[in-house]
This record gives C-alpha cells, structure tokens and sequence, in this order.
C-alpha cells in the first residue's frame, strides 16, 4: 500500500536526478493556461531544478549530444513525433522527470519514484480497452536516471523504424511509431522490464478523457472526485496533436 501523498513525501528519490523536463516547440510558446498548469510542479518540487525546452534549446541539445539523431527527427512527417522523441533523448542524456505540459501536479512524487531507475506511468485503462489491448505504458510522464538501457532501447527503435509503417491512419500511426503503443511493445518485449517500475494510472492518470471532460464542465461525479484525492498527478489530454493527425 502506498503512503498517504499528503503526508509521507519524501525528499530523495533514489538514483533518479531531480530535474523535471518539460518540451514545447511552437515558436509562439505555450498558452496561460499550461504556463499556469506547469507552476505546479514547481510548487510541489520547489529543491528540483526546472528546464524548459523550446524549438531553439532543443535544437541546440540535438546538435551537441545527438547530431546523427538529426534527419531522423527533422523527417518526422508530424510534429509530434519529434515532440515524442525529444523527450526520450533528453531523458537519456540528462536522467530526471518528464511530463507533458498539460499535466498537472497534486503531490510530490518523491515517494512514487523513490528507490527506482526507471519509471513510467500507465494510460487510464479506459484508453486502455478503446484499442482493445490489456494495458498501455505512457510517454506523458516518465522518469529515469541518465543512461539507462530502456531509454537507448528506445533511441535504437526510433531509428529502425523510421519508415516503419504500423498503421494507415495517422493518428495510430504516431502512436506506435513514437508513443505509447511503441513504449509498450518496448516494455514487453525488454529483457528486465521486471526492473522497470509502472507506476498506477490511478495515481498518476486517474481520469480518462471522457472523465477530464466531465470535470471541466462541472459535470464530475463522486466517483471522479475520489479518483481525484487519491491521485499525485492529472493529465488533461489537451492534446492539440491530434489536428494536426487526420
């Protein structure tokens, strides 16, 4: 059982560096409304170092420490490919804490990630059954230390599967060539994936879209205000990509 997340946070999360990562590339920046969301996980990390990676620094950070990543990122047929593959690299190279920037923290997740090289969080399950697969491993929260062997595993898909077509219809198609469902077939098919911990989606995704939207509507259950306490995080699937994906 898991510690109550109001009272039994912790300072050290083992191996992992205490920095927290977060990536947007539109050169017009992001909205108030995720500058605002991102303030709370500074709030409750305020002794973790915080960076911020816009088109400019992550272009810099791709020519100094991945220069051969290159054409592989600037061909991505779609935007969020690279946002997806930005986030791999800098977590290999740097170690640390990512997560999407219309993620919002309740808690600190010291004590989630205490004791751990590698962690990642799992998608609501609801998301879950909609692909008709057991369980899906999310690349919207994510966090290891520098150099770890999953995070290369994942660098070395990228690369050999850059023309890999998985699917005709493009939103599938970004899903399993650089999200989740890549990061799934990764975990399953990874030797020691027993080392990697998965953190609970109820504690860290404990609301499906349908539910976020529920909330922010003013239309929430009793069900959804208890998955709610019981939760360090909350991801609101904002997810501006999918425009660009049809």
């Amino acid at each position: 059982m898991i510690a109550d997340r109001k009272t039994n946070s912790i300072k050290e999360t083992g191996n992992i560096p205490p920095i927290i990562h977060q990536v947007y590339e539109a050169m017009e920046g992001p909205s108030e409304a995720l500058i605002e969301i991102s303030k709370s996980w500074k709030k409750f990390h305020p002794e973790w170092e915080y960076r911020f990676w816009n088109k400019e620094t992550m272009e810099n950070f791709l020519h100094a420490d991945f220069p051969d990543f290159l054409s592989v990122y600037r061909n991505y047929p779609f935007d969020v490919q690279r946002w997806d593959a930005i986030r791999y690299l800098l977590l290999y190279r740097f170690g640390g804490l990512y997560v999407d920037m219309d993620y919002e923290c309740l808690a600190s997740l010291d004590i989630l990630l205490q004791d751990s090289d590698c962690c990642l969080g799992l998608e609501p399950k609801l998301h879950s059954r909609e692909f008709n697969i057991p369980y899906s491993v999310g690349n919207a929260l994510m966090a290891t230390i520098p150099n770890h062997l999953f995070f290369k595993t994942i660098i070395e898909d990228l690369i050999v599967n850059q023309h890999t077509i998985f699917s005709k219809y493009s939103t599938q198609q970004i899903l399993a060539s650089t999200g989740p469902f890549m990061i799934t077939r990764i975990y399953n098919d990874y030797l020691n994936n027993e080392q990697i911990k998965l953190l609970p989606d109820e504690l860290i995704a404990p609301l499906s879209l349908q539910e976020v939207r529920m909330m922010v509507t003013e239309n929430q259950s009793e069900e959804i205000e208890h998955k709610i306490e019981k939760a360090y995080a909350i991801h609101y699937f904002m997810g501006s990509w999918h425009s660009q994906a049809k």
